[in-house]
C-alpha cells in the first residue's frame, strides 16, 4: 500500500469541457493534504477533470514536500472562476487561514475539525450552485469535527443535512464488490432500532437506480440478513421475518420485479459475501457498518470509492480514515483518492 506516484508525472493539458471537481482538504492533521498533492500528480487525472482543492493553501503548500517532481506550487484563489490549471501547480480555493504551525500532525484538534467542516460546507454550496460539477472528499476525523461543534458523525450525514436530502445511501464500490448500507455510523446496539421496511426499500431502490445509471440495465441485488444465519427462521432473531423479507417483497412490488430474481435475500452475510466477491451479485445491501466494510476492505482496501447516493450533487470519497499514525511521514498512499476523483468525474458525465 505504499506505491508512490512516478517522479516524472506531469499534468496533461486541460480541456475546458471537463467537469470541475472540488476536493475537500479533510483533516489537516491527517494524511489528507499529502494524498491530495500526490493524487493531483497522478498520470491522466487532468485528462478527465479539472480539480480544485478547497481548504487551506498554507496546509497544501506545506504538503508539497511529499509531492513528486513536476508538482511545484499551490496557487491561492479566492473564487472558482480564477482557476487556470497551469502545468505543475495545484489550484486551492483558500477558505481558511489555518496554518501548519497551528496543527500537530497526528493529533485530534478542534481547529482542524472546524476547517474540515468548513471545506465541506463551501464545496457543497458551490456544487449546489453549479460552480462545481462534483466533489471528492479527503478523510476527516470524527472526534475533531465533534470538538468543533459539528453534530454529525461523518460525511454522509453532513452532506445529507447540507443538501436537505430526505433519503441518502452510503455505497462502497470496488472492482469485486459493491455494497450499500441501510444504517451508517451508529452503535451496533442501536442498529435494530433503526431498521424499518421503508428504509430497507429505499436503500434497495436507490442502489438499483444508481447501478442502472452506471450502465447495468438489470442489476442483481442481494440483501443481507441482520442476524447469524439470517435469523434461522426466527431462532436467532425476528428482524429477517418482520422487516427484511417484507421489505424485499415491497421493493419487488414497487419496481415491478415480482417474477424476477434480481433482488434476493435475506441471506446469511457470512456466505453471501463469498458469492458476491465471485461476481454473482452486482451489489449487496448490508444492514450495518462493519457487516459491509469488513469484507470489502479485506478484498480491496485502497481501491474502494465511497459514493453518496440520493444527493442532488455528485460526491465521492476515499475508503480510509485520517491515518494519524503515519501523518507527515510521506508514506500515505493516494490510490483511493485518485479513484474517487476519477469516479466523481465519470459520474458527472452520466
Amino acid at each position: 500500500m505504499n506505491a508512490q506516484t512516478p517522479s516524472n508525472a506531469r499534468f496533461a493539458p486541460v480541456q475546458k469541457s471537463l467537469p470541475r471537481i472540488g476536493i475537500t482538504m479533510g483533516d489537516a492533521a491527517g494524511i489528507g493534504p499529502e494524498i491530495i498533492v500526490k493524487a493531483l500528480a497522478a498520470p491522466g487525472l487532468y485528462e478527465v477533470c479539472r480539480p480544485i482543492v478547497i481548504g487551506s493553501a498554507a496546509i497544501i503548500e506545506a504538503a508539497l514536500r511529499f509531492a513528486p517532481a513536476g508538482c511545484e506550487r499551490a496557487v491561492r484563489l479566492t473564487d472558482i472562476e480564477s482557476c487556470s490549471y497551469p502545468d505543475g501547480t495545484i489550484d486551492v480555493l483558500n477558505i481558511t487561514s489555518l496554518s501548519p504551525s497551528e496543527i500537530a500532525l497526528g493529533s485530534i484538534d478542534a481547529r482542524a475539525g472546524a476547517a474540515a467542516v468548513k471545506a465541506i460546507e463551501v464545496a457543497t454550496r458551490l456544487a449546489l450552485d453549479g460552480q462545481l460539477d462534483g466533489i471528492a472528499t479527503a478523510p476527516i476525523c470524527k472526534a475533531s469535527i465533534h470538538l468543533a461543534g459539528c453534530p454529525y458523525p461523518g460525511h454522509t450525514e453532513i452532506l445529507t443535512a447540507l443538501t436537505h436530502t430526505a433519503k441518502s445511501v452510503m455505497m462502497l464500490q470496488s472492482e469485486r464488490l459493491t455494497i450499500s448500507f441501510v444504517t451508517n455510523h451508529i452503535p451496533l446496539a442501536e442498529v435494530p432500532k433503526h431498521l424499518s421496511v421503508e428504509r430497507i426499500v429505499d436503500v434497495v431502490c436507490i442502489t438499483r437506480a444508481a447501478l442502472v445509471r452506471g450502465g447495468i440495465p438489470y442489476p442483481r441485488l442481494v440483501v443481507a440478513g441482520l442476524n447469524p444465519h439470517a435469523g434461522e427462521k426466527g431462532m436467532f432473531g425476528e428482524e429477517e421475518r418482520q422487516l427484511i423479507a417484507p421489505a424485499i417483497a415491497e421493493a419487488k412490488r414497487r419496481l415491478g420485479l415480482q417474477k424476477c430474481g434480481t433482488i434476493a435475500g435475506p441471506l446469511p452475510a457470512d456466505t453471501l459475501f463469498i458469492s458476491a466477491s465471485q461476481g454473482r451479485w452486482d451489489a449487496v445491501i448490508a444492514m450495518y457498518h462493519d457487516q459491509g466494510n469488513i469484507p470489502i476492505k479485506l478484498l480491496a482496501f485502497g481501491e474502494i470509492v465511497n459514493i453518496t447516493l440520493g444527493l442532488p450533487i455528485v460526491r465521492t470519497s476515499v475508503d480510509h480514515g485520517t491515518a494519524f499514525d503515519i501523518a507527515g511521514k510521506g508514506v500515505a498512499n493516494e490510490t483511493s483518492l485518485v479513484a474517487a476523483i476519477k469516479c466523481a468525474a465519470r459520474l458527472c458525465n452520466l
